[in-house]
């Protein structure tokens, strides 16, 4: 398997401006338009809110995956936003999300998917790593942090 951050880009990530969740997740999806990952952006946020109203992503310290397996995305791809003043998520521990990793997959790509979020995970549950990247000032930063992760 590839390298984690080789499906991502620092086009890819944002320090987004949304206030809510939803907002949030459209947001950061957006960072997928008009490039390889989707040809029908409209058809990921709407599949992204319908995961999120049947079971919030986020999963507590500070971190939500929303995530969806589509058609229309044709490689699979994660972006990374951040929250500096937090954004209800109605997570399992009932915090504030900072970080956001949104993962885009197409419809045959679960194995993928699957390593992807393990990869992810593992990389987040390092305390220190996780709030170096909701502290970074740049994407590149970012991605350095997980190129070294």
């Amino acid at each position: 398997m590839k390298s984690v951050v080789e499906y991502t880009s620092v086009n890819f990530v944002k320090h987004l401006k949304s206030q809510n969740k939803y907002d949030a997740i459209e947001e950061l999806a957006l960072v997928f338009k008009d490039t390889d990952i989707c040809n029908d952006i409209d058809a990921l946020i709407r599949a992204l809110k319908e995961r999120e109203t049947m079971m919030s992503t986020g999963i507590g310290f500070g971190i939500a995956i929303p995530h969806a397996k589509i058609r229309a995305v044709r490689e699979i791809a994660f972006a990374i936003g951040i929250s500096q003043k937090g954004i209800e998520f109605e997570s399992m521990d009932g915090k504030p999300v900072y970080l956001i990793i949104l993962v885009a997959a197409g419809e045959r790509q679960h194995k993928d998917y699957l390593k992807i979020l393990s990869s992810i995970m593992n990389i987040l549950k390092d305390e220190e790593i996780k709030n170096r990247i909701i502290q970074s000032k740049s994407s590149e930063e970012i991605i350095t942090i997980l190129q070294s992760s």
